[in-house]
């Protein structure tokens, strides 16, 4: 995940993929099993998972909650 922007305060479970060019920014929290694509910006105070599935070139606002 070298090329994949994760700020300090958001957390990652083990078992995510991220695809290059994403950013997940403040506060966010993504599942295990969740599969990020490419270029995706995941706002601030969202959680993504736990097996969710985002597709490239998506934004997902703050404090969305896709289950």
């Amino acid at each position: 995940m070298s090329k994949v922007f994760v700020h300090a305060s958001a957390l990652v479970d083990e078992g995510v993929e991220i695809g290059e060019g994403s950013k997940i920014w403040h506060f966010s929290h993504i599942l295990s099993g969740s599969r990020i694509g490419r270029d995706v910006s995941v706002g601030q105070n969202v959680v993504i998972g736990p097996d969710v599935a985002v597709g490239d070139a998506c934004k997902i606002q703050n404090n969305v909650k896709p289950l």
